[in-house]
């Protein structure tokens, strides 16, 4: 039976198991699934699941006000988030109407440790992690932004450093941290499981490491896999390790030029230098290579036979980085879950070109005619490098559908930092307490408002919508 013929109800129940992107397309096909795309308890659906509102670090949703709102103002809040707000330090626009600041105070009256603070927002912007240090301590906190209330908190020593991973559908965050501990003169690897709504916690996972390792640095935390950056006494170099703590193996990934490396569902994304002008960004299944992994208990005696080996996972896939034609070294990667398609990542790469030289000839001729080029280039002024930001988006395997990495945009960008990378949410330390503030682009209500270019700036798959009548 064709999609389209099946019922209205058995339709709509299958929409409301979709993503926007998915809506949109299925709109697409005809005037009556349209119509059914346009059911405004679908849409209000949309805007409250929370796939959405973490991918875009949404403040606490308010169901009250969005239960007001018409199908034609749901799709107008959709298009605004995904927009986003302005540029950080564009104080025109941040003080403008256009723009609405939410902000949430979180007392720190119950901190031991006061001389200095770190902190970051997870993903959704609803938890942040916080380390207070002191000259002997450091104590590490997690906080519920929404609640101001804190959930989780450990005492260790000052050099103490950890990852952060937040399990889908379920208010659980697992922490991956090492500790060195001076008696018996060891490093410890721990993964701890944090109950946010309780505070209660246990460990999941944990293994000692002797005092040839002369440090490790956790990188991240996604599953069952950790990412550890681990400096060896027989090596000056430090050495990228991937471990699945779950199964209780590990595989190195040596340090052959590899760098940038994030950890996504399944995945290890990382840039990789090739040669002096020629990089990738790289997109690798944690599962590849299986032969090549190897027991935990035998991390010691055979981590030093793979760094010698400098082994690294097959790549799954990859993409050249190059702007107008020119490689481009990468500067920064960054990495959050597409709004739009469920299960999908956006890639946001920036770095600068990188100015080729021209090979030496091997002739007197040739390099005759290569002073006379630089003597009319002397006394001008050498090009800037050009700063570029390369956005993709990955894609997982989903069932018969295989891997998809592509790039969506590249443009230059003339003030890096703030194009980069303009966060929604941003912590901010005053005297006793931390303030969230969520920048968000003020809601435009109004069938008017709702469908007049809607497909524009970020969400461009976002159709106009021809509303019925009724």
């Amino acid at each position: 039976m064709p999609f389209a013929a099946l019922e209205e109800d058995v339709l709509l129940r299958i929409l409301f198991f979709c993503d926007i992107s998915t809506v949109l397309a299925i709109s697409s096909i005809n005037k009556a699934l349209r119509r059914i795309a346009l059911f405004r308890q679908l849409w209000l659906s949309l805007v409250l699941d929370t796939r959405f509102r973490d991918a875009l670090d949404l403040p606490p949703p308010s169901r009250e006000k969005l239960e007001c709102l018409s199908t034609e103002e749901l799709i107008a809040v959709v298009k605004n988030v995904v927009t986003g707000p302005c540029l950080i330090g564009d104080s025109e626009h941040d003080e403008s109407s256009s723009v609405t600041l939410t902000s949430v105070q979180i007392p720190l009256d119950d901190i031991e440790y006061r001389p200095n603070y770190k902190s970051r927002l997870l993903p959704g912007a609803r938890y942040l992690l916080l380390h207070s240090t002191s000259t002997t301590q450091c104590m590490s906190y997690l906080y519920d932004v929404w609640s101001a209330r804190r959930v989780w908190c450990r005492l260790v020593r000052s050099d103490k450093m950890c990852a952060v991973d937040l399990v889908p559908g379920g208010a659980v965050a697992r922490v991956f941290f090492a500790q060195w501990v001076v008696h018996p003169n060891t490093y410890m690897l721990h993964v701890e499981e944090v109950d946010l709504t309780t505070g209660a916690s246990h460990q999941l996972f944990t293994i000692r490491l002797a005092s040839t390792f002369l440090r490790v640095r956790p990188c991240a935390i996604m599953g069952d896999f950790l990412l550890a950056t681990v400096h060896y006494s027989c090596f000056n170099s430090a050495v990228l390790v991937l471990i699945n703590w779950r199964a209780s193996t590990f595989v190195s990934l040596g340090c052959n030029g590899c760098y940038h490396e994030q950890l996504i569902s399944g995945y290890i994304v990382s840039s990789y230098r090739h040669s002096v002008y020629a990089c990738t960004l790289t997109v690798t299944a944690l599962e590849a290579d299986s032969d090549h992994w190897q027991p935990l208990a035998q991390l010691e005696s055979n981590l030093s036979v793979q760094l010698e080996a400098r082994f690294a996972l097959s790549i799954k896939m990859q993409e050249r980085l190059e702007y107008n034609h020119r490689p481009l070294t990468p500067l920064s990667v960054l990495i959050t879950p597409d709004a739009l398609h469920a299960g999908a990542y956006n890639i946001s790469v920036y770095g600068r070109q990188i100015c080729e030289r021209s090979p030496k000839s091997r002739t007197l001729m040739g390099r005759i005619g290569s002073l006379i080029t630089m003597a009319a280039r002397r006394g001008k002024a050498s090009p800037e490098p050009v700063q570029a930001l390369l956005s993709y988006r990955f894609t997982p395997e989903q069932g018969q559908a295989s891997s998809k990495l592509r790039l969506v945009s590249a443009r230059g960008v003339p003030d890096p930092l703030q194009t980069f990378h303009s966060p929604r949410a941003i912590p901010t330390l005053a005297g006793n307490s931390i303030s969230v503030v969520y920048r968000q682009r003020r809601e435009r209500t109004g069938a008017n408002a709702a469908i007049q270019k809607v497909h524009d700036s970020m969400i461009d798959t976002i159709p106009s919508f021809a509303y019925p009548e009724c």
